[in-house]
């Protein structure tokens, strides 16, 4: 086995050259596999010896037959790129990336012989010298074509190339890999190169010249202030191909000056309806896509250990929607499990701003909205849920829907409830106070209730009911980290001020802890928050 020693023309081709940027990369949309056809000119023009008389010229027959393979692909690439590019250029990469796979097998099997002692001469050497030559190069244009090993070959060459005595030469490419994002985007064949190394030497040159002279400059304030407002008008063009909802038409019907979808109306100012109503007139609101089932499934089941039936039960309908929306739910438990929690907790994992309305003790349909006739009047609860979110998917929650009030005098909660849950009423719905059909669809309700006791069988059965048991110890740490953190917010310390329960507190905790009421549960916690403070007081 032998081979004759590169000579300057080849060696002028190496992917080191383009790496320290001495030779031009292949530029984006030019030929990517340029660097491949220079070396294979430069090594052998158009004389390259048959594989027969290989030896005779003192060559690897390997060497010459990558060459002569590389010779034929460029030869079928130039008669059929005048028909049809995008299929030349998709042949030619596949069969220079078989060239790619081939030689570098060839490198490992001469390495492992190496590393052992097995026969490894001085041709040898040379014949490698020759393959890793190739590799590069082919691995450069490879990486033009978005070809992932190909990138991560060179990404191995660097610390070898940057441990020399000239390491300084690649500094630029080492520093772009590492901020490499160009390895997401895809190759398109027919659109020539992407462009891959000349980028990464542009941004790790950017960097390197942005660490040198420290940190940057400030921007003046007119430049942020643009890159602001384009930066809301990606959002909004976002928001208007994304799924949406036009809730409320328009507010020309009401009194007052301001125009739909002005949020500060010029003018005559003044507390009127319009001024009230005009920023979502008009305007398609957001749906809340749906996020990551799985993940919210984990989140929710960590603090809920208890309830992971119902947490499935929930977000299982959720599965190939564009937004959320929760079918109307009533979650049925003894006092003090959490149901309030849970609910607000489910809004808040699945994006949905949520809106808690307290049933107990409500005697009027008021939730439904009361007209402008009246000095108290007002729009609808769920109305003014999505006004205060500005997005057409919310989350209202009846609180103790079992408590309301039963009396019909000024009109009953639940007759509201039922009108509102059911979605073809939703879609139209007349507001008394906004004068209009406003469209409600894509608002999500939560009921809770301790007993079926006292509920309208009408809401039962539009309703679906799931049940919530007592809390077991399963629960316990969970609800005991969310109860001192409540605390926290409410006291307004952090963790280093009022840390959660050391291991004595737990023990004192779960002896305690046996009705497994959440009510329970805190009383128990904001004790022992009172006892370090009684002791810390006598220190």
């Amino acid at each position: 086995m032998t081979s004759t020693p590169l000579d300057e023309g080849a060696r002028a081709c190496a992917v080191e050259r383009y790496l320290s940027g001495e030779a031009e990369a292949p530029r984006r949309g030019s030929f990517p596999f340029a660097p491949a056809a220079l070396l294979l000119a430069a090594r052998y023009g158009r004389h390259i010896p048959s594989l027969r008389n290989a030896a005779a010229f003192g060559e690897d027959i390997r060497v010459v037959g990558i060459y002569r393979a590389l010779r034929l692909s460029f030869d079928s690439y130039a008669h059929d790129v005048k028909r049809d590019r995008r299929e030349a250029e998709q042949t030619l990469a596949v069969q220079v990336c078989a060239a790619f796979d081939t030689v570098t097998g060839w490198l490992r099997e001469s390495s492992f012989s190496a590393d052992f002692g097995f026969d490894y001469s001085d041709e040898q050497q040379d014949v490698d010298e020759h393959l890793r030559l190739l590799a590069g190069v082919l691995a450069l244009c490879l990486w033009e074509c978005g070809h992932p090993p190909a990138r991560e070959y060179i990404r191995g060459l660097l610390p070898d190339l940057l441990g020399g005595p000239d390491g300084y030469r690649y500094v630029r490419a080492s520093v772009g890999m590492a901020e490499d994002v160009h390895a997401a985007l895809d190759w398109r064949p027919g659109r020539g190169a992407m462009g891959a190394l000349l980028i990464t030497l542009a941004r790790g040159g950017r960097l390197v010249g942005d660490a040198s002279r420290g940190a940057p400059e400030t921007e003046p304030a007119l430049v942020t202030e643009a890159r602001e407002k384009a930066a809301a008008k990606v959002a909004k063009t976002a928001l208007e191909t994304g799924p949406s909802l036009l809730v409320l038409a328009g507010v020309e019907h009401l009194p007052g000056l301001a125009k739909a979808g002005e949020s500060r109306p010029g003018g005559a100012t003044g507390s009127t309806p319009r001024n009230e109503w005009a920023p979502i007139a008009g305007r398609r609101l957001r749906l809340v896509p749906v996020p990551d089932l799985a993940a919210a499934r984990a989140t929710l089941a960590a603090e809920f250990p208890d309830d992971t039936a119902v947490i499935d039960a929930i977000l299982r309908p959720l599965a190939g929607r564009a937004f959320v929306a929760i079918p109307p739910t009533l979650l049925l438990g003894p006092p003090g499990t959490g149901k309030s929690r849970f609910a607000r907790r489910l809004g808040e994992v699945l994006g949905l701003n949520v809106t808690v309305y307290g049933c107990a003790g409500v005697s009027d349909s008021s939730f439904i909205g009361t007209s402008r006739q009246w000095s108290t009047g007002r729009a609808c609860v769920p109305l003014q849920a999505i006004r205060r979110a500005e997005a057409a998917s919310v989350l209202v929650v009846l609180d103790e829907l079992s408590r309301a009030g039963t009396r019909a005098d000024n009109g009953k909660l639940v007759d509201g409830v039922l009108a509102l849950t059911e979605r073809e009423t939703a879609r139209a719905y007349q507001d008394p106070y906004l004068e209009c059909p406003v469209d409600l669809s894509a608002v999500s309700y939560i009921a809770t209730a301790n007993t079926r006791v006292g509920l309208d069988a009408a809401l039962l059965s539009r309703f679906r009911v799931l049940e919530m048991g007592p809390r077991t110890s399963a629960s316990l740490p969970a609800l005991t980290r969310a109860i001192f953190a409540d605390i926290r917010a409410e006291r307004g310390l952090d963790d280093a001020w009022l840390p959660g329960p050391d291991p004595e507190e737990e023990a004192v905790l779960a002896a305690h802890w046996r009705d497994g009421s959440v009510r329970t549960l805190r009383q128990l916690a904001e004790g022992i928050v009172a006892a370090r403070d009684a002791l810390a007081t006598r220190m």
